[in-house]
């Protein structure tokens, strides 16, 4: 009896994965396509994609009740809230000043290596508040420091930052 049940309970496993995979054939395509002709980006149109399917699969335990529209909407919505983060990530890494390049035209790699030159403290400390959005007394709380050393701390790491990427920004 026992294994019956047991094996009942695989088959309905392996009936709804294999209803969820059947539903993902149909519909990637036109979701992954709806999706990169928005942001005309490989890597954010494959990562929406994928939450959106995720997503999908977490909502419901009947496949068939997801329709196209259902997932492009959820798609939009995942897009949507990618673009603003991303945008929200420019802004803060403007708020270390300006460089003598847009920062959007240097390379990733390039900007992890000049934030690498800085110095433990300094990068934790920009990165605590330019991108984790963290306040200088916030900050001077978690390090248990002064909120005048931690303001002090965040235009010396912003200005050797901005100096590090003025000098290798085009390299």
């Amino acid at each position: 009896m026992e294994q019956s049940k047991a094996r009942n309970a695989a088959d309905v496993v392996a009936a709804r994965a294999s209803s969820f995979a059947d539903m993902y054939d149909v519909h990637v395509e036109e979701t992954y396509r709806f999706i990169h002709r928005r942001c005309r980006d490989h890597s954010p149109a494959e990562a929406v994609t994928r939450e959106t399917f995720t997503e999908a699969i977490r909502s419901t335990d009947d496949p068939n009740s997801i329709s196209i529209g259902w997932l492009l909407t959820a798609a939009r919505t995942r897009l949507i809230d990618v673009l603003r983060r991303q945008d929200r990530d420019k802004g803060k890494l403007r708020l270390v000043g300006p460089v003598t390049e847009d920062v959007d035209t240097i390379e990733p790699a390039t900007r992890l290596r000049a934030l690498n030159e800085l110095s433990l403290d300094h990068r934790l400390i920009l990165t605590l508040h330019c991108m984790e959005g963290l306040t200088v007394p916030a900050i001077a709380d978690q390090l248990d420091r002064s909120a005048i050393s931690i303001e002090g701390s965040v235009q010396q790491a912003g200005r050797r930052l901005r100096a590090t990427l003025d000098e290798g920004g085009s390299t």
